[in-house]
């Protein structure tokens, strides 16, 4: 019985990595995180929000919201950026990211609509827009854009079980719609992303730094700066941990394409602020300004500028710092807009529950599990060492250096 079971995982790791270890100490940890996310959630269902959170009447989004709605659906915007890179503009030295950066947008989408099913104070209520239907609320549109491109996402992602299973003619079916998925899901991805920005339109009150008419474009734009760092950044990270070749060819260049996003991220977000004159009425010396400088100063322009010195993006700590600094900075441009910036139309006080951290970081530690899985059985890194010369290939260098 144990030999049998041997040789069908030794079978499974034929078309997947076999140097991805399951039962490491980072996949252990992932294991107990995840568990601990589980309880909590389990904890919700029975006894609801009020004993594992801080949240209340006047502070009704938290921890939660601020990563489920904002942090892990912004992430997933890697796969339909490079999808839309390669599929469409046909960049095809791209093409060893495509997959990984799929995987990376199925998976924060479903952790990011877990976490908003866990959020809802009458969980089961989720389904509900699927036949309820209300043309007027933006959350609407946002729930079935979420949806459908969760759909389509994994249906892009089909691929690569297909081939590990053999159904060639499925597989072929999938990339003979590969096309249309693609564009369908750019378009629902333009719409729920600019759609959570321009939610926030409707609250005056909110402090003036995170409120402007181009909210919408500023959190489409920056979801595509957040989704090809989160790739880049992990990419860097696993390449020595699972011993795979190092593409900084390839992340080199799709450095400097984040470089320029950010560019047009920080001009609009400067054009808002001429419009409106939010920059002068909001930075008043308070923590506010603090948060201000950390998320712009520091998680945008600083690592902008480093990814347009070509020293800095063809190395890979260079790379590895400045799209840690995006991700941070992104990250906390969600946290600031969902739930800090609207202290100002709050009464009291909110800091998160210790269990709102195990549920968030317990998400996070699952997706990367899952993500460990797939790479370890799943084709996911077929591709990796497209558009290298059949010697580079023989020779499998640590590390292909960027040009």
């Amino acid at each position: 019985m144990f030999s049998a079971i041997k040789g069908w995982v030794n079978k499974l790791e034929q078309t997947g990595n076999p140097n991805v270890p399951l039962f490491g100490k980072w996949g252990l940890l992932q294991i107990i995180l995840a568990l601990g996310a589980l309880t909590v959630a389990g904890l919700k269902l029975a006894y609801g929000l009020g004993p594992i959170t801080n949240l209340s009447d006047n502070w009704p989004w938290g921890l939660w919201v601020a990563f489920d709605v904002g942090a892990y659906i912004a992430s997933a915007a890697g796969g339909f950026t490079m999808a839309a890179i390669v599929y469409i503009f046909g960049f095809e030295k791209f093409r060893p990211l495509v997959r990984p950066a799929i995987l990376i947008g199925a998976l924060c989408y479903t952790i990011g609509a877990i976490g908003i099913m866990i959020d809802l104070a009458r969980s089961i209520r989720i389904v509900h827009p699927i036949w309820m239907w209300n043309h007027e609320s933006i959350m609407f549109e946002v729930g079935w854009c979420v949806m459908m491109y969760l759909t389509v996402l994994y249906l892009e992602f089909s691929n690569n079980i297909f081939e590990r299973i053999g159904w060639k003619k499925l597989g072929n079916l999938q990339h003979s719609f590969i096309i249309p998925l693609v564009i369908f899901g750019i378009m629902l991805s333009f719409l729920h992303q600019s759609s959570l920005g321009a939610l926030f339109l409707i609250n005056p009150a909110q402090q003036p730094l995170w409120h402007g008419p181009l909210m919408g474009h500023l959190f489409l734009v920056s979801a595509m700066a957040l989704g090809l760092a989160v790739l880049t950044y992990f990419s860097i990270i696993l390449s020595r941990s699972w011993k795979m070749t190092l593409r900084m060819d390839i992340l080199s260049k799709l450095g400097l394409v984040i470089a320029w996003i950010l560019l047009v991220y920080l001009a609009a977000r400067g054009v808002d602020y001429a419009i409106t004159g939010n920059l002068a009425a909001g930075l008043n010396g308070d923590w506010y300004t603090v948060l201000w400088v950390a998320e712009v100063g520091i998680g945008m322009l600083l690592p902008m500028i480093l990814l347009f010195i070509k020293k800095v993006r063809t190395s890979r700590t260079g790379l590895l710092w400045s799209t840690g600094l995006i991700i941070m900075g992104v990250v906390l441009n969600r946290i600031n807009t969902l739930v800090i910036s609207q202290a100002p139309n709050r009464e009291g006080s909110y800091f998160p529950h210790i269990l709102e951290f195990v549920f968030t970081f317990g998400l996070i530690a699952g997706a990367m599990y899952v993500f460990r899985l797939c790479a370890k059985y799943l084709p996911l890194y077929s591709d990796h060492m497209k558009g290298l010369t059949p010697e580079q290939v023989k020779k499998a260098p640590e590390v292909i250096p960027a040009s």
